[in-house]
């Protein structure tokens, strides 16, 4: 027995190394064993120092065995492969070519869910995003089809929700756009409930990175990016919504769903003076109180000027809500009824709880500026101290431009406009008022700020 177990060992030690090597792609391992991980190690690591220096046929054949032999072995297979295949499609000399370099692109997306699918930080959600891009950039024109990829960047909204990137909420709509403008009656109600959708995680995160300048500024610019192609489409026009849902309400006055859509999409395209709307307000509260069903409610009051009714609506809306960012529209409605009313105590009030509902809600700001400017009479009998109140609006103004960048533009007109009613710098000197000092504005404002003069 001895002697088997010597010769068995002997004749192992006498086979050649080469004889263990396996590659990654055929056991399952990162790296592959023996001389095989030797060999899928040193390509990795030339090709990501190739791709580093921009010289892409050098990491091509690098990047080539890695490919084929160890798969799993890095994310740089694949960001450097993209690099590599999307140099070979800028010198491809035909279509034929192209079209090869694109079946391969979208294979390397594929193999990248396979191997890194479940990455924490860019797994799927993340790679479908990046594939249906390229793949609207790289497909073949005369087989492109947009519902593909639209089919891809679906996906990831519905799996990332509003934590899906600005970047694909963007595109996603883009894509969606396109496939209307080529089929309009057949997408017409897709591409409306895609907008319905996708506004509200865009609010819920635009909200939840105020204070985060680069985050906000890029959510902010594909919602206006969003809204303008909606705006631009024609299908939300309140007429074409009119032409569309007009005869639909008495047939699904029952239809909580069907109503649900119906006044979202209204609120959205800004259409609330709509007697459809109005319509389906009516039969949506009757078979289920909603915070969309009464606001639709309030607004019918607001257009019949009886603001006691649209107060009453616009509060049970509020009660009936539960996302903040539609809580804070909606107080700020309440303290638009109450500046028509003349109370700008009130309309101030509901304003800041529209703010602290919503910091990032720039039109509460400017409406509390507002306010300050317009009733600024009712502060003092001292002519000169009215004035002061300009300055406590400007203040508002201020910090409207710096939760909304986008609102810049409105905000500085008011600015501007305001700035030259500053009160007399002479004039203030006789009150002991002076440059720089911090001054109270008194009366209902009661607002702390800082003298200045135009």
């Amino acid at each position: 027995m001895k002697t088997n177990y010597l010769f068995l060992g002997l004749m192992m030690a006498a086979m050649p190394a080469a004889s263990f090597a396996q590659k990654g792609i055929t056991d399952g391992s990162k790296y592959g064993h023996g001389e095989d991980s030797l060999r899928c190690v040193q390509n990795l690591s030339m090709m990501s120092t190739y791709t580093k220096q921009k010289d892409f046929e050098s990491a091509a054949k690098c990047w080539e065995i890695v490919y084929a032999e160890c798969p799993k072995c890095s994310k740089n297979v694949y960001t450097n492969g993209m690099d590599i295949l999307q140099d070979q499609y800028a010198k491809a000399k035909d279509a034929s070519a192209k079209a090869q370099i694109f079946n391969r692109m979208m294979k390397l997306y594929d193999d990248r869910i396979k191997y890194f699918g479940k990455d924490k930080k860019n797994g799927k959600p993340f790679i479908l995003g990046k594939k249906a891009m390229d793949y609207m950039t790289y497909a073949p024109e005369n087989s492109k089809d947009p519902k593909v990829a639209y089919g891809w960047l679906n996906e990831v909204i519905e799996t990332q929700g509003k934590n899906t990137s600005s970047t694909v909420f963007s595109y996603f709509f883009y894509v969606s756009d396109l496939i209307y403008k080529n089929e309009k009656d057949g997408f017409r109600d897709t591409y409306i409930n895609d907008y319905i959708k996708i506004g509200p995680m865009l609010n819920e995160k635009i909200a939840e990175s105020a204070g985060n300048e680069k985050d906000s500024s890029a959510y902010v610019a594909a919602k206006n990016d969003i809204d303008t192609r909606f705006a631009a489409s024609g299908a939300a026009d309140c007429k074409t919504l009119d032409g569309v849902y007009g005869s639909k309400i008495d047939a699904n006055k029952d239809n909580k769903d069907f109503l649900n859509n119906v006044l979202k999409l209204y609120a959205f395209a800004d259409c609330e003076e709509s007697a459809v709307y109005f319509k389906a307000s009516a039969y949506k509260h009757k078979i289920e109180p909603s915070a969309s069903s009464a606001r639709g409610l309030a607004s019918q009051s607001m257009k019949n000027k009886d603001y006691n009714k649209a107060l009453s609506y616009l509060n049970e809306a509020v009660n009936l809500e539960s996302n903040n960012v539609e809580k804070s529209n909606l107080q700020l409605k309440i303290a638009g009824i109450y500046k028509e009313l003349k109370n700008p105590s009130a309309s101030r009030a509901a304003a800041q709880k529209a703010i602290a509902l919503n910091k990032s809600n720039s039109n509460a700001y400017v409406l509390i500026g507002i306010l300050y400017a317009t009733f600024n009479s009712d502060i003092s009998d001292d002519a000169i101290i009215k004035k002061t109140a300009f300055w406590a609006a400007v203040d508002q103004w201020e910090k409207a431009k710096q939760v909304n960048p986008s609102m810049a533009s409105d905000a500085n007109k008011l600015i501007n406009t305001y700035k030259q009613y500053y009160p007399d710098k002479a004039q203030l000197f006789m009150r002991n008022i002076t440059p720089g000092q911090k001054f109270t504005v008194p009366g209902w404002i009661n607002e702390t700020t800082t003298v200045r003069f135009e």
